[in-house]
């Protein structure tokens, strides 16, 4: 006859009271008061934790609660404590006081409710990880950045494509760079350029195909050095007489590559 089959039991109690371990069945850790779970009612969600977690940032309202300094309610049938707060912000209030960092879907939209919570349970560290999330969240996503030749041009149409025949602007944009001593490069309609700089006249009638010609009726980045000998003040000076104002500028690049731009315009309603 064949010997019956006996279950194995988990672990053998030796005479000292110590427990050996049978490998691949859990072995029950000894409960504390700190790691014994703990069921707390929130707004009437029921989540579990342990001291350890809920007392781990002392200076806050969770850990006074449960440390003792602020008494809490007690459902005795029930054996659990009650909090009467937002029961689905506590979900991130526990996560923060088990990760130490504010853990939260990427979809998350709740930011005032969740901002209340942390506030009323004194969690400063996850207040300032909230306010934070939620600028970058809220922060405009920039666009490509376009070149500054498509810049001009498009500045120069929105500007001129006023509503009305009667309202409308000169614009002239100006490019200073202080590369091999001083190039200023010049933006327009033609026909402006020829009125402010008749010295150039000649030039832009010749030049047509080259480089800086984008258009039949707009110049972008004529090379002014090579036609005539102003310099950034005399030019700037020469705009201002013709009753140009700056309405714009920019500047940028590293040592050796420095640049300035600005943007005159004129007979334009919105500067006066």
């Amino acid at each position: 006859m064949s010997s019956p089959v006996t279950s194995r039991p988990s672990s053998v109690t030796t005479p000292n009271g110590h427990f050996n371990k049978i490998s691949g069945v859990p072995c029950p850790a000894t409960p504390t008061r700190y790691t014994a779970p703990v069921h707390i009612d929130v707004g009437g969600v029921i989540y579990t934790s342990s001291l350890e977690t809920l007392t781990r940032f002392p200076d806050s309202r969770l850990a006074k609660m449960f440390n003792g300094s602020i008494p809490i309610v007690l459902d005795s049938l029930k054996q659990h404590y009650f909090i009467d707060r937002d029961g689905k912000m506590f979900r991130y209030i526990l996560n923060y006081m088990r990760c130490q960092r504010c853990c939260l879907p990427e979809d998350f939209a709740e930011w005032e409710q969740l901002l209340e919570e942390s506030r009323f349970f004194e969690l400063q560290g996850m207040v300032r990880d909230i306010e934070a999330m939620r600028r970058s969240k809220q922060r405009p996503v920039t666009q490509p950045a376009q070149t500054t030749d498509q810049t001009i041009m498009q500045t120069v149409r929105e500007i001129k494509s006023e509503p009305s025949s009667s309202e409308f602007c000169d614009c002239i944009a100006v490019s200073i760079s202080p590369d091999l001593g001083e190039r200023i490069s010049l933006s327009a309609e033609r026909a402006l350029l020829e009125e402010v700089f008749p010295e150039l006249t000649s030039a832009l009638m010749d030049t047509r195909n080259s480089g800086w010609n984008m258009e039949n009726h707009f110049v972008i980045r004529f090379p002014l050095n090579g036609f005539c000998k102003l310099n950034s003040i005399q030019v700037i000076q020469r705009l201002l007489n013709h009753n140009f104002q700056v309405i714009a500028s920019t500047g940028g690049g590293v040592e050796g590559q420095q640049f300035s731009e600005y943007l005159f315009c004129r007979n334009c309603k919105s500067l006066h």
